[in-house]
C-alpha cells in the first residue's frame, strides 16, 4: 500500500472555504475527494459497504466497512433528519442515509491516513494545482495563501454552555441549510467547524448563532 499517496494533502483547488468566528477562514474537503483519492491509489481494488443502519428520532446512523488491498476500515458516519421547518414532516430518509455514509466513509478513509492531516492542530501545506494563479488570489478558486481548518468530531453534549437546541432550531438549521444549497454533509461540516459539534448536539445558544449566520447569508430570509 502507498501510504505517502494516501496521506499527501489534498490540492488546494479542492479545498473549499468557509467564514469561520471572529473573521477566520475555515477550509475543509468534500466526500467525493475521498472517492478519487481512493480510486486514485488502489484503482478498482477497493469495495466499500453499509454493514447496518438505524433511524433514530432525528438521526440516521450507519456502520460502514472500507476494503482497500489488503487491509479492512470500519467506521461509523451519521447525519440528521431533515424534516420540514414548519410542518416537522420527514422530507429524505434516503438523502439522510446518503449524507451518513459519506460521513462513514470519510471516517474510514482517514483511518487508512486519507486527510488524517486535517485532524491536526499543525496541517502542512496542501499541494497547489500545476496551473496556479496568483499567490493568495481570492478570487480564482484555487485557495492559495489559506490555512488549513481543523475538523473535530465531538461527544454529545460537549458543545458550549447552557440547554440543547430545541427541535425546531435543528429544523431551522437543515432547512436554511438547503435553501443555501448545502449538502447534509456541508451542513454538518459548518457546525463542527465553529462549534465542534454536530447541529443535533450543539447548544440553543451555538444553534441560534448558526441559524443566524445562515439566515444572513440568504440576506436575512426568515426561518
Amino acid at each position: 500500500m502507498d501510504t505517502s499517496a494516501l496521506q499527501a494533502p489534498f490540492d488546494a483547488s479542492v479545498l473549499k472555504t468557509r467564514k469561520g468566528n471572529f473573521g477566520k477562514q475555515l477550509q475543509y474537503v468534500e466526500g467525493n475527494e475521498y472517492l478519487k483519492r481512493l480510486i486514485d491509489v488502489f484503482a478498482g481494488e477497493w469495495s466499500f459497504e453499509i454493514v447496518e443502519h438505524a433511524i433514530h428520532d432525528a438521526e440516521v446512523v450507519v456502520l460502514v466497512r472500507l476494503s482497500a488491498g489488503s487491509v479492512t476500515k470500519m467506521a461509523f458516519g451519521g447525519s440528521s433528519i431533515t424534516v420540514h421547518s414548519e410542518t416537522g414532516e420527514r422530507l429524505s430518509l434516503a438523502d439522510d442515509l446518503k449524507a451518513a455514509a459519506t460521513d462513514g466513509l470519510k471516517k474510514a478513509a482517514t483511518l487508512l491516513g486519507v486527510g488524517l492531516y486535517l485532524y491536526s492542530d499543525s496541517a502542512p501545506e496542501a499541494k497547489q494545482p500545476k496551473a496556479s494563479g496568483n499567490d493568495g488570489n481570492e478570487n480564482g478558486g484555487n485557495g492559495n495563501g489559506r490555512t488549513h481548518a481543523r475538523t473535530v468530531q465531538t461527544s454529545p453534549g460537549s458543545s458550549g454552555n447552557g440547554a440543547r437546541l430545541t427541535q425546531k432550531q435543528l429544523s431551522a438549521i437543515w432547512s436554511l441549510g438547503r435553501k443555501l444549497q448545502m449538502t447534509a454533509d456541508d451542513i454538518r461540516d459548518r457546525a463542527v467547524q465553529l462549534f465542534k459539534n454536530q447541529p443535533e448536539h450543539l447548544s440553543r445558544s451555538d444553534a441560534s448563532t448558526l441559524i443566524s449566520e445562515f439566515s444572513d447569508e440568504l440576506g436575512g430570509a426568515p426561518v
